[in-house]
């Protein structure tokens, strides 16, 4: 747990809240909406533009606070790895979606278990062990940060009801400035970015005008010119849109899909069969994640992980052993029924953010049950239940790395989406390695890339050879992919204000990406929102000079 009341931590994100601006006293936003608003609001508060990246770790952590997560070294180590160059704002939503705010009620919880006098405070030597010693550690100079505080520190005790109203005010302000500065800035968010929120809901459903590039150009200059302050020169750089294209694509209803949101349990099976040659193949399975939902179900009571029998020896309850084999499941890339070193730091990475070295994994090997040098089943829940006797009972570590794995409070799996693949193979015996792709490592997407560009439709930017839009259409999906093969990065400005029946993974009608030069990057992946309804694409692609 990192905490830091006097800095500008900003918003909390745990209430739904709506916009101050004319339109939101008509319609409410959706939790989806708000949590991208604020994610804006801290970037911001922080960046001239969200298209500014992060390249330091100070960015990140600073970001971070803004947001109200107030995040430890470990955490910002965790997404701020050697290898990283830079974060986008993308990735910045993507650890915020991750790193919980946390909440009055946590942090009253935490507090309270070294209030041993039950009278609202604590010794400023056991708030050291707390905070130094257990869960998310914080360092010495951090808990200094918090006892140095003179509002809720005297003779030597620290008042931690005092200092909990601190923090929790401390977010709503700053969470109520970085919206009024955001609300201030709406227009440039509008060229930047754009919002479900902006976008008019009410707009005619009519067809998709069949416009040429041209004239769809001069009608999208024409409507951004007659809004905002034309003497922001920001603004003004923002709309001279240099040349567009246009793409329409008009697809069919899917009679054999269900119009409801898919359900992880209900997901089909999918299958090829073909001639492959020799030479190695990646098998890479993935989803535009438009339309997963995390399930919201009301939770009773918290699921116990432990407990003691009549000798005081600490045991795994049932519930939780069979979880933990689910999660050994996942985590065996291979299905070979053992971990390997790979393996187990796919779990680490997942839960803690830091991979078991050579060493470790050795001393891992000599204390738990292993076959043929990767650890057994009975050995992974071996190496959890020393975890929970190192923490002397307490479950806390247990549930964060439950949580990383995507469970809730009562063991079910509601924030994950796992599958199986079954590979088959006449007339040869392959050899089959199971390899897992970071977030931001970027594997991921140079393979849809490279897909995309092969299979893709390409449209290049009038009087701009060197960018190109490569657009991907299958029975349900579209992923478009951007080509940028000049010697400097471009700004590429998309509207999808015109798409009917149609979701993307961005969650934004309209916004702005950055392609550096001699690249390519995912612009964009859509789906239908409703499979038994005709969907249309239509997206507009602007050069920003």
């Amino acid at each position: 747990m990192a905490i830091s009341p006097g800095s500008d931590a900003a918003f909390s994100g745990q209430k739904p809240t709506r916009s101050e601006s004319p339109r939101s006293k008509k319609f409410l936003l959706t939790e989806e909406e708000i949590f991208y608003m604020n994610c804006r609001a801290a970037y911001l508060t922080v960046f001239k533009s969200s298209l500014d990246n992060i390249i330091s770790k100070d960015q990140l952590y600073l970001a971070l606070q803004h947001a109200g997560r107030n995040p430890s070294q470990k955490t910002i180590n965790k997404y701020w790895t050697p290898q990283t160059a830079k974060l986008n704002f993308d990735d910045f939503c993507i650890i915020l979606r991750k790193e919980k705010p946390t909440s009055k009620a946590e942090l009253l919880k935490s507090f309270k278990q070294l209030d041993v006098n039950d009278n609202g405070s604590i010794l400023h030597t056991d708030l050291y062990k707390l905070l130094t010693k257990k869960g998310e550690k914080m360092t010495r100079e951090e808990v200094n940060a918090i006892i140095n505080l003179a509002d809720v520190n005297a003779d030597g005790k620290f008042d931690y009801i005092k200092f909990c109203k601190l923090y929790m005010a401390t977010n709503e302000q700053c969470l109520k400035t970085a919206l009024e500065k955001l609300e201030v800035d709406s227009k440039l968010r509008r060229q930047q970015f754009g919002s479900h929120m902006e976008g008019s809901p009410e707009r005619d459903p009519s067809p998709v005008p069949k416009a040429s590039p041209r004239i769809i150009r001069k009608t999208d200059q024409e409507s951004f010119s007659n809004k905002g302050d034309t003497s922001n020169s920001s603004l003004a750089t923002a709309r001279q849109f240099k040349t567009s294209v246009s793409l329409t694509v008009t697809m069919g209803v899917d009679s054999n899909q269900n119009s409801k949101l898919i359900e992880p349990h209900s997901i089909k099976t999918f299958g090829w069969t073909g001639e492959l040659g020799p030479g190695i193949y990646w098998l890479v399975p993935s989803t535009t994640g438009c339309r997963l939902r995390k399930e919201i179900k009301p939770l009773t009571e918290e699921a116990q992980l432990v407990y003691r029998d009549e000798t005081g020896e600490l045991f795994l309850t049932q519930e939780f052993r069979s979880t933990l084999s689910d999660i050994f499941e996942v985590i065996d890339l291979d299905g070979n029924g053992l971990l390997s070193l790979e393996e187990y730091n796919f779990f680490e990475l997942r839960t803690s953010g830091e991979k078991c070295d050579e060493d470790a994994w050795a001393v891992c090997r000599e204390n738990f049950d292993t076959k043929k040098n990767e650890l057994t089943r009975q050995g992974f829940m071996d190496l959890n239940l020393m975890e929970a006797n190192d923490r002397e009972g307490d479950p806390r570590d247990l549930w964060v790395t439950l949580h990383s794995m995507g469970y809730n409070k009562a063991l079910e799996l509601t924030e994950a989406c796992p599958f199986v693949i079954d590979i088959y193979a006449d007339k040869c015996k392959p050899r089959i390695k199971a390899v897992h792709m970071e977030a931001c490592s970027g594997q991921l997407e140079k393979a849809i890339c490279k897909s995309v560009l092969n299979k893709g439709n390409a449209k290049v930017m009038d009087g701009y050879e060197n960018i190109i839009i490569y657009t991907y259409k299958r029975d349900t999906w579209i992923t478009s992919v951007i080509e940028n093969k000049s010697d400097n990065k471009v700004i590429i400005h998309i509207n999808n204000e015109l798409s009917r029946n149609c979701v993307n993974n961005r969650g934004l009608d309209i916004f702005a990406v950055e392609v550096a030069p001699k690249s390519t990057m995912v612009c964009q992946h859509v789906m239908p929102l409703n499979e038994r309804q005709e969907w249309i694409y239509y997206c507009v692609y602007s050069l920003i000079s």
